[in-house]
């Protein structure tokens, strides 16, 4: 068989995002093509803004990047200095920067406020096209809707830095975050809009937690610590068992961000 397979890595540090295209076919090696790219700069970002570079030529470092699950076009990246931009790859800003191949556009659309600290994870609802989230330094898991500014909710677990966030892709009122001091953190916004309904040590020596994922076809989600430890937690039924209204209680959630 045969195929084309899109990857969009960041490039931390010189502000480029990158779309490649993976040609797959049985009888010959992968082929790997450059296809689009983008550059993050000062330019894009309101002077007034607080995050906002010195300098409107720089390059702006990203950490994290999600797409949307019902626009394919639409992205967010989180920041080394906690910027979150919404952005987008049908750009038709002027190239900034001439490559060998290609030529690198802004993708920014929207400036978000900022946290303040980096920007470890970012993660689009698998279920509503407006709501994301994200992890930070910080101490800090924030819930954005897409069309705003600024985010309508902001969780401080007593857990240090959070390294890491995910929405479960069976129960679209929870999600999952990883932090510092080796926490894993459930949260269900049926039961709380505060605090989270499941805190578990993920290790004795409280070793940071840096990875997470759901498995989209099963109750379980693994993580991976600082020393290499990967483990999987199957979680209860009621966590993974969607509930019946869940997903116009979301809607309610992030129709509340407009109040």
């Amino acid at each position: 068989s045969s195929g084309i397979n899109a990857e969009w890595p960041l490039r931390p540090g010189d502000g480029k995002i990158l779309r490649w295209e993976v040609k797959l076919s049985r009888y010959q090696d992968p082929e790997l093509t450059l296809v689009q790219g983008f550059v993050i700069t000062g330019a894009y970002i309101p002077r007034d803004h607080p995050t906002a570079p010195s300098s409107r030529t720089a390059d702006i470092g990203g950490t994290a990047m999600s797409f949307s699950h019902e626009d394919e076009s639409t992205f967010v990246v989180g920041s080394e200095s906690g910027l979150v931009l919404k952005c987008s790859t049908l750009s038709t800003e002027l190239p900034l920067d001439k490559g060998i191949k290609i030529q690198f556009r802004s993708p920014i659309t929207l400036v978000y406020n900022s946290h303040n600290g980096p920007v470890y994870d970012v993660d689009f609802s698998p279920v509503h096209r407006n709501l994301f989230l994200t992890a930070s330094t910080d101490g800090t898991i924030r819930l954005y809707n897409t069309l705003q500014p600024k985010p309508f909710q902001v969780l401080e677990p007593v857990s240090g830095y959070v390294f890491g966030v995910q929405w479960s892709p069976a129960r679209p009122l929870v999600f999952a975050a990883i932090t510092a001091n080796g926490s894993l953190l459930i949260y269900d916004l049926k039961k709380s809009r505060v605090g989270p309904v499941l805190q578990i040590p993920v290790n004795q020596t409280k070793s940071p937690v840096y990875s997470i994922e759901f498995n989209s076809k099963s109750d379980t989600l693994s993580t991976g610590d600082s020393k290499g430890t990967v483990k999987v937690w199957k979680l209860s039924q009621g966590l993974s068992s969607q509930i019946r209204g869940e997903v116009k209680m979301l809607e309610r959630i992030a129709a509340s961000s407009y109040e």
